[in-house]
């Protein structure tokens, strides 16, 4: 049986290879006419109700996905474990409730939840960002090549390395990275850098030696609508 190590994480402006932080994903369909109220719903509820300072919200647009993973839009909290707590705290909240009431009016079908927690996060946020699903064999090992590789990662590049505690689907996903970036032009070409620096291609070649099986279960590529 495989061992799983709880990792993830969302969006820190820093870098963190040793704090933990907890996320929950909510995953849903929204029709194109409906996206613009979506984002106005929620935006002008954080600007009366703001997060703490331990918690942060996100709304992301899915954009490339394949058939398995196609919602258009995913609502994440992220933060510290007793902020995370507290925003689950059953407590009356009647701006929350009418927010919720409100889009599941326009949401036309929700697609998945799931929650976890982060080991790796380097970087600040960025409006860009391709994901990678893994079924990762040995995940003390794929964490040691990983954080080794980190320092030839270009610097304006936003990468995290995480996992699921509860909602991996039947694929058998166990961890997902991120990588951020400013643009969709560098997006579209990530590994643009190892042609032009032998050290980086090498160390990217043994990265992938040395992370044990490690088998890719799907990529897509989301992008941020908003953060508060």
């Amino acid at each position: 049986m495989k061992k799983f190590i709880l990792l993830s994480s969302f969006l820190v402006s820093y870098l963190s290879l040793g704090q933990t932080r907890y996320w929950t994903s909510y995953n849903f369909t929204v029709e194109p006419q409906n996206e613009a109220a979506i984002y106005k719903l929620v935006d002008d509820y954080f600007k009366s109700n703001p997060t703490s300072e331990s918690v942060n919200a996100y709304l992301y647009e899915n954009h490339f996905r394949d058939n398995g993973n196609n919602y258009s839009h995913s609502f994440i909290w992220a933060g510290t474990l007793d902020g995370m707590g507290d925003q689950y705290t059953p407590k009356q909240d009647k701006d929350w409730e009418l927010l919720l009431t409100k889009l599941t009016q326009l949401i036309d079908e929700p697609h998945s939840a799931a929650m976890g927690n982060t080991v790796v996060n380097q970087g600040e946020n960025k409006p860009i960002q391709r994901y990678f699903y893994l079924d990762v064999e040995d995940p003390a090992r794929y964490l040691i090549a990983f954080k080794k590789y980190l320092k030839y990662r270009p610097k304006d590049r936003q990468v995290l390395l995480g996992g699921f505690s509860a909602g991996r689907s039947p694929d058998g996903e166990s961890h997902w990275i991120i990588v951020g970036f400013d643009d969709m032009k560098s997006a579209m070409d990530p590994g643009a850098y190892r042609r032009t620096n032998s050290q980086a291609q090498k160390a990217w070649d043994e990265y992938r030696k040395n992370r044990g099986e490690t088998r890719l279960v799907r990529s897509g590529l989301r992008i941020m609508l908003g953060s508060w």
